[in-house]
């Protein structure tokens, strides 16, 4: 190779990618030669002027390409096959499930506590009132004559009038 660089036309450049590309490494190799070009410089030409046959120009040991057994199946199956964990699918379904029970009977003791309280608060209500009721009742007969049993001779008197009769005797 000369120290000055030739300066080549395009179809000068794309017939000599032609040939190259048709002749693999060792038609490159001669090709450098016999013009004083570069080998990456006539590949260079080769990829500029869209030769077809560029696959050949590559080295072997450029490209390499491993295939698993899974990768093969899934370019004929046309996608990838699922792999599912049904351990992890299992154990995160059953937490679900058991984390819904756990979240309905929570809510179902909530609602149990509240109207067990509204019950309780409910019927005390009633019993003050009932109780009040009884007072008023018990006031009542305590402070008015009336007669309790006739048949007998027992009539009632109001306590007042009780305390000081009692008092007078």
């Amino acid at each position: 190779m000369s120290k000055q660089q030739k300066t080549f036309t395009d179809e000068e450049k794309k017939q000599i990618a032609l040939e190259a590309a048709s002749g693999g490494e060792d038609a490159i190799t001669k090709l450098s030669e016999k013009h004083g070009v570069s080998e990456e410089e006539i590949r260079n030409w080769i990829r500029e002027t869209d030769v077809s046959d560029v696959a050949t120009v590559t080295k072997e040991e450029d490209v390499s390409l491993e295939a698993t057994e899974e990768f093969i199946e899934s370019v004929n199956y046309g996608a990838n096959f699922d792999r599912l964990n049904y351990k992890r699918l299992m154990f995160w379904s059953v937490f679900g499930i058991v984390m819904m029970l756990v979240i309905i009977q929570s809510i179902m003791f909530i609602h149990n506590y509240t109207e067990s309280s509204a019950t309780i608060l409910r019927s005390e209500q009633s019993q003050f009132y009932e109780i009040d009721e009884m007072k008023l009742n018990e006031q009542e007969t305590l402070n008015s004559f009336g007669v309790v049993d006739a048949e007998a001779g027992i009539y009632r008197i109001p306590i007042d009038s009780a305390i000081t009769q009692i008092a007078n005797e």
